[in-house]
């Protein structure tokens, strides 16, 4: 527990002081090289062995995350991969339900491959530069929410959880824990949401556009939990101590991401 608190921490600090301190653009070289790593443990979750296809596929994420950040704030780049995003996490979510009935069978194969790495990683990454280019402050706001709701639903999880939310996925999760996360999560949306500058209307829709960005990293997380099951394995790596990997740590932000962007530009008109 106490390896778990210092690496989340010290991973505050330094993503919020970068968002703080440094030029965009060093900010998005450092969170970008969270998505290079999350490749590489993409690659394996998927049962990649060959260390050569694995740095051929960070490499190609490193380009497509580039060619993001260059050319992102297209309007029609910018929807597509919010439709994508959309698109991809409802199927995701679909995949978590069969997973839990035990019904997945050869589906799992729809995401058990490089290009379906690609759809999780780069919708996540257009809505973070987005932010990063347009409002430091939601981009804030967003590791905000999905902080407190994952820290929560551990520790309501760990204290109060009885009832398993999905035993055959990941059964250290529980409806409590969901629920306690859910909770604070909707507790520091509303808090938010009274210190920005928004009609009445936007910030009604503001809170429903975060209970949805967390119910989504749920899912995130869950479907992450699908993968790890199916090859075997209890992190996605080993690089923080007391989380596993990169994407242990990301998953529900990579599906929460993209929804919350795209609730902001359509629905709050924040940005």
């Amino acid at each position: 527990m106490a390896t778990r608190i210092i690496t989340a921490v010290v991973l505050g600090i330094l993503v919020v002081g970068a968002v703080l301190r440094l030029p965009p653009i060093g900010t998005a070289a450092l969170l970008g090289g969270f998505v290079i790593v999350a490749a590489w443990e993409w690659s394996g979750l998927i049962g990649w062995t060959r260390r050569s296809w694995k740095i051929a596929y960070c490499i190609m994420a490193a380009v497509l995350a580039y060619g993001i950040w260059q050319w992102g704030e297209s309007p029609l780049l910018f929807s597509s991969l919010n439709v994508l995003a959309i698109v991809w996490w409802t199927i995701a979510a679909v995949l978590v339900v069969a997973a839990q009935r035990q019904r997945l069978g050869r589906s799992l194969g729809i995401a058990t491959n490089g290009f379906c790495g690609l759809v999780v990683l780069l919708p996540a990454w257009s809505g973070t530069v987005w932010l990063l280019k347009n409002d430091n402050a939601m981009l804030l706001t967003l590791f905000a929410l999905i902080w407190v709701a994952d820290g929560a639903a551990f520790l309501v999880g760990k204290r109060w959880g009885r009832r398993r939310l999905a035993a055959h996925v990941s059964p250290g999760k529980t409806w409590e824990g969901a629920a306690g996360g859910l909770g604070c999560g909707t507790i520091c949306a509303v808090a938010i949401s009274n210190t920005v500058v928004l009609s009445e209307t936007a910030r009604i829709a503001f809170i429903a556009v975060a209970v949805g960005a967390i119910i989504a990293s749920i899912i995130g997380d869950l479907f992450e939990s699908v993968l790890k099951r199916h090859i075997g394995v209890k992190d996605s790596g080993q690089i923080l101590p007391g989380h596993g990997g990169v994407m242990d740590r990301i998953d529900g932000f990579v599906a929460a991401a993209p929804i919350f962007v795209a609730g902001l530009y359509y629905g709050v008109n924040r940005l």
